[in-house]
């Protein structure tokens, strides 16, 4: 009896503890069925959690505003009526001597007019961005119809921070500094891209593709209104502050673009307001804007371009030779993801 007894609870202790594992793993793979749905669900619609509903979270390269004293000088030039007025000089027979009966040659209008350094204050915008991107887009055509084209896209955010330089007027002459408060309520962005690729000879604007941008933004999905390079122009970019997120979202595109290129850059004017003043040989003054110039190499071909991915910077390539070449071919001394240049 004691034996059959035993047999009897030892069977129903299995049973029980069966029981328990069946409900314990039929509450994991619900659990489990959950944690998927909802991450597909914040996949698709955005994360939630932190009130941003339908944003996407978005990882982004930014770009401190590149502020420095030289930006603030344009010069040394001379001033135009220099050459235009050359009988301002002192010179004979008026001035036997060449030079001011009472003045020293040096305070002469012409004297102070050469070799004259301007300064002037500078602003500039946190630029942050992803690698560029393609996505085929149904475009519209003149006749009426569509066509499918590879758009190749640039998404973007612009922010003021106000890190202001200005040049202030002390005994020893014009000194930038950094100022003690802001120098702008806002400022404006008035941007030209440029894609640009020397090993094909390539230099592209970006252009308005209202249904590339719509496109965009239902795969992007930053939470907030995105702009072409017209659209956001047209918008004061006032100052952020810890308490108030005053970014703009911004997309520069391009199509017909060479699908064999693999290395290539994106220049992006409009960042700041420094700018300089060359002058070519002939004598003729040319204005070069302060311009962000950003690297990229994609190791896709011609055979289905749209799904290639795009890099940012250049390749670590350890053929020396090839890696010289690829250097050479955007002027390089060493590996840069972006770098600041005036052109």
């Amino acid at each position: 009896m004691l034996r059959e007894y035993l047999l009897v609870e030892c069977c129903t202790v299995k049973t029980r503890v069966l029981h328990c594992f069946i409900v314990v793993m039929c509450l994991a793979t619900h659990a489990g069925f959950s944690v998927a749905q909802n991450g597909l669900l914040s996949d698709s619609l955005g994360s939630t959690a932190s009130g941003n509903s339908g944003r996407n979270a978005i990882a982004l390269t930014v770009v401190q505003p590149d502020q420095n004293a030289e930006d603030t000088a344009i010069g040394p030039f001379d001033l135009d009526f220099v050459a235009k007025h050359p009988e301002l000089e002192w010179t004979a027979p008026d001035f036997p001597e060449n030079k001011p009966y009472f003045a020293s040659p040096s305070q002469t209008l012409l004297a102070l007019s050469r070799n004259v350094t301007l300064r002037h204050e500078v602003w500039g915008l946190e630029f942050s961005f992803k690698p560029a991107r393609l996505i085929e887009v149904d475009l519209p055509l003149a006749s009426g119809g569509t066509q499918k084209k590879v758009v190749w896209y640039l998404l973007y955010k612009v922010r003021y921070t106000g890190q202001d330089l200005a040049p202030k007027v002390e005994s020893e002459g014009e000194i930038p500094e950094f100022p003690s408060k802001v120098r702008f309520e806002s400022v404006r962005f008035l941007p030209y891209f440029v894609l640009v690729s020397k090993e094909r000879n390539l230099s592209l604007d970006a252009q308005i593709l209202p249904a590339a941008k719509s496109a965009i933004a239902a795969r992007e999905r930053v939470g907030k209104p995105i702009y072409d390079h017209i659209e956001i122009g047209k918008r004061d970019i006032p100052l952020s502050t810890l308490d108030a997120d005053n970014s703009f979202w911004g997309i520069a595109t391009w199509t017909d673009v060479d699908p064999r290129l693999d290395f290539f850059a994106v220049d992006v004017r409009g960042l700041t307001n420094a700018y300089q003043i060359r002058i070519d040989e002939s004598g003729k003054k040319n204005f070069d804007r302060k311009t962000l110039r950003i690297y990229f190499w994609r190791p896709g071909d011609v055979i289905d371009v749209a799904k290639d991915r795009i890099y940012l910077g250049l390749p670590a390539l350890e053929n020396r030779t090839r890696m010289d070449y690829l250097l050479q071919q955007f002027n390089l001394k060493e590996r840069l993801d972006y770098e600041w240049i005036y052109r």
